[in-house]
Parts: C-alpha cells; sequence; structure tokens
C-alpha cells in the first residue's frame, strides 16, 4: 500500500485538528428517520448494539473542546465510504438532517471527558480492485493512555458479521473487539472465496 502526498497531507491536517486539545463533551450524530416530519425525533437512540462496548452510528459524532468542536462522519473523499473531519463553531444545530445525543456521561466515555488528546493516526485500507487507498479507522489517544477508535464500518444487527468501508461509524474504546470483529471479516472474504474456487472447478474455469 502506498501514501501519495494527499494521503499524508489529508492524515496531517486531521492530527493538527486533534491533537493539544481537550475533551469535554462527546455527542453522537443520527440520521433523522421522519425525513417527512421536520420536527418529530425519536424517543430513543439507535446506536446500541449487541455489544456494551460498541455504538453504531448511521452518520457522525462530534468532539466539543475548549476551543471548537470536531465533526467526524463518513465521506467519499478517497472512495466510498471513508472518514472526515472538519472543524465546527461550538453548536449542536450544524445541520438539520441529525438528531443529536450527548453521551458525555455514559461509561464508556467518562475516562475520556476533560482529557487532552496528545496523538492522532489513522488506519489506512487498500482497495486491490480499485488500486485506492482510504481512511478506515481514526485512533484517538488521551494523556490517561486510552484510545478512541472510529471506523467505516457495521454490524449486522443481531449478528457476528461485520464489514468495513460502510456508510455507517463504529465508535469503540476496545481494540480487542475491534480486532476480533475484523478478523471475523477477513473469515468472511475467505469463505466467500473459497466458494467462487469450488464452483470455478465445478464448472471447469
Amino acid at each position: 500500500m502506498t501514501l501519495t502526498e494527499k494521503h499524508i497531507t489529508f492524515e496531517n491536517d486531521c492530527r493538527k485538528m486533534f491533537v493539544g486539545e481537550t475533551i469535554r463533551a462527546i455527542i453522537y450524530g443520527e440520521l433523522k428517520h421522519f425525513p417527512e416530519e421536520e420536527n418529530k425525533i425519536s424517543p430513543e437512540p439507535n446506536f446500541r448494539t449487541k455489544y456494551i462496548d460498541i455504538d453504531s452510528l448511521d452518520y457522525s459524532i462530534y468532539f466539543k473542546t475548549d476551543r471548537k468542536t470536531i465533526y467526524i462522519f463518513w465521506d467519499n473523499t478517497f472512495t466510498c465510504y471513508g472518514l472526515l473531519s472538519k472543524k465546527l463553531d461550538l453548536t449542536e444545530t450544524t445541520n438539520d438532517y441529525e438528531q443529536k445525543w450527548d453521551v458525555s456521561t455514559d461509561t464508556k466515555w467518562i475516562e475520556f471527558i476533560g482529557q487532552k488528546i496528545v496523538d492522532f493516526k489513522i488506519d489506512w485500507y487498500g482497495i486491490n480492485i480499485k488500486n485506492k487507498t482510504y481512511p478506515q479507522t481514526f485512533e484517538i489517544m488521551t494523556e490517561n493512555r486510552k484510545s478512541i477508535y472510529l471506523t467505516a464500518s457495521e454490524l449486522k444487527e443481531g449478528e457476528d458479521e461485520y464489514y468495513s468501508q460502510m456508510d455507517n461509524i463504529l465508535v469503540t474504546t476496545n481494540l480487542n473487539l475491534l480486532t476480533k470483529l475484523q478478523q471475523i471479516e477477513q473469515n468472511q472474504i475467505k469463505k466467500i472465496h473459497s466458494k467462487k474456487s469450488l464452483w470455478r472447478k465445478i464448472l471447469g474455469k
């Protein structure tokens, strides 16, 4: 996998945006499920998964700091789909198509509130067929030696099926669980390739 100047500049710009900022609040953004009724909102969030350590967002996450809000969402800058981050003014009304949920007091986030971000990394994935490289996962590291992982991925509801490069964001602080799910995806891919190879043999192709 080769990173171009565009990739390197993208990661450096993201790092400058995050590093040195202190997390004051974390807000999830979910696409509204009632587009025909602008003022109607869901009474309950939809981001919970079967795993207590993983939340699934159909659009974005906001990190409020002392000086700005950092907005992360799935995007197609490099391919469909990766991640992108932007700086915003301190407001929760940046758009009218999201419903916001302040999760700062959730158990998984309490130990991150008030922590300074000390490093930032991107896990770049390559697409062999299209020869493209895109930002699959953001890792945000804080001064208490903990990390937040944001990945453009999706879990199939109720099942251990994990898909990367999706128009969805999985949020976790549990690297072991994320690694386990990524391995599940690799096993899924191997099974598909194995079935294709079998049919080629049967059909003599």
